[in-house]
């Protein structure tokens, strides 16, 4: 279960690739709703907090289905002449469980297939930090390092991409 910097930082990047025009003023504000995004799904804690069950955790709001159902919000509150900014948002808030089933190895995965599923699923191709609540705080920075090392070159690369592409494209 990565921590919310990995999922901010692979939100960011795929607003990143995706956004409409990245040489805009509002571009870094969407980089930023990108990474507050792709960790909305984790607001199901107020769930926890609520009902007093941690089943709640990682269940429907990391699901495939919720993600679309966000998406389909996006897309109509933005509507059509920002359809791919919609989308972008849209992935981002999916990205959350996606990368959850991917990292997972002893955190108890995703409900990925509600509501057709309440399984929780893991792929585990690598553990990025473990239930961090039962990390010291040595783990915790190393988990923090590593996520940075893998994510930060992957938001940096799109952007420049993406400026790069359209800074030309503008110019000729």
């Amino acid at each position: 279960m990565p921590l919310p910097v990995a999922h901010a930082l692979l939100g960011a990047s795929i607003v990143a690739a995706l956004h409409q025009n990245p040489t805009r003023r509002g571009y870094s504000i969407s980089l930023l709703a990108g990474a507050l995004i792709a960790n909305a799904a984790d607001l199901d804690f107020l769930l926890v907090a609520v009902f007093h069950s941690k089943a709640w955790h990682r269940g429907f709001s990391h699901s495939v289905a919720f993600a679309l159902v966000i998406c389909l919000i996006f897309i109509v509150v933005l509507g059509k002449r920002q359809f791919r900014n919609a989308m972008a948002f849209g992935l981002a808030f999916a990205s959350h469980g996606l990368l959850d089933f991917l990292t997972s190895k002893n955190g108890g995965g995703v409900e990925l297939l509600w509501p057709f599923s309440q399984a929780k699923l893991i792929l585990g191709l690598w553990g990025l930090s473990e239930v961090p609540s039962k990390l010291t705080r040595m783990e915790i920075l190393e988990s923090l390092a590593l996520e940075l090392a893998l994510f930060s070159p992957l938001l940096l690369a799109t952007f420049l991409l993406r400026r790069s592409f359209s800074l030309r494209a503008y110019h000729e």
